[in-house]
């Protein structure tokens, strides 16, 4: 059996035991999006200038859309339970090669059905985006920063094996006081991240080099992810 086919069958398992996890996912994303949908509204200036807040809330939130909102991923600080769960594993016949890819498998349908939710309702509450009303603008710029959000959640993804809850967490505010440089500098450059995407996927929506580079980016991330974190994972103490 090879390790796709292994992973497909711990990932149906987990939503088998797990039958309204996706419902509760999809509330929550539906919350996120009108969060968002809101932010967008509400922070232009006098000038037309979208504010940097709306910057730090797409950088921030966007890679949560690659989560499934179980009870592993509300306890990981309390009760480490992804330590718990790799520990597990390691009692079954079960690669941990598997297990990993299992996870991305997760992060991607979760990308999928997520992304729909979140982003159908940011464009259909936000006035602002409703002007561009064109599917090919639409689908660019929900992919544009889909792509992003893979980046980052290759990143999430190798902490939850690698990394104890404690240690999880502090990282995990440490990537958000990443964005909120980034943010700051961008601003500081005279520019708008959700305007940039905005621009690209308006000019050139289906070609727009900026989606296809997001997208590589957040392939190639998964994919370094996964090797990464299969090479130390081996040698990881879970006790």
């Amino acid at each position: 059996m090879t390790i796709i086919k292994q992973a497909w069958k711990i990932t149906r398992h987990d939503f088998r035991n797990n039958p309204y996890v996706m419902l509760w996912t999809l509330l929550f994303i539906a919350y996120l999006g009108f969060t968002m949908s809101f932010a967008v509204s509400v922070h232009w200036d006098e000038r037309g200038n979208l504010s940097p807040v709306a910057d730090f809330i797409m950088l921030v939130l966007i890679p949560f859309l690659g989560f499934i909102y179980n009870r592993r991923a509300f306890k990981y600080l309390q009760e480490d339970s992804y330590t718990h769960m790799l520990a597990f594993f390691r009692t079954l016949p079960i690669p941990m090669n598997a297990v990993i890819m299992s996870r991305i498998q997760q992060a991607l349908l979760a990308f999928v059905m997520n992304s729909v939710i979140f982003f159908t309702l940011f464009f259909t509450l936000s006035a602002t985006f409703r002007v561009y009303a064109s599917t090919g603008f639409f689908v660019s710029f929900a992919l544009t920063w889909i792509g992003y959000g893979m980046l980052i959640q290759a990143i999430y993804i190798h902490l939850e094996f690698l990394k104890k809850g404690k240690s999880y967490f502090w990282i995990s505010i440490v990537i958000m006081l990443i964005c909120g440089i980034v943010t700051i500098i961008v601003r500081v450059c005279g520019a708008n991240l959700v305007l940039i995407t905005a621009f690209y996927s308006k000019e050139w929506q289906l070609l727009s080099p900026v989606m296809w580079g997001a997208l590589l980016a957040g392939v190639l991330g998964m994919c370094v992810s996964y090797r990464v974190t299969q090479r130390r994972l081996m040698k990881r103490d879970l006790t």
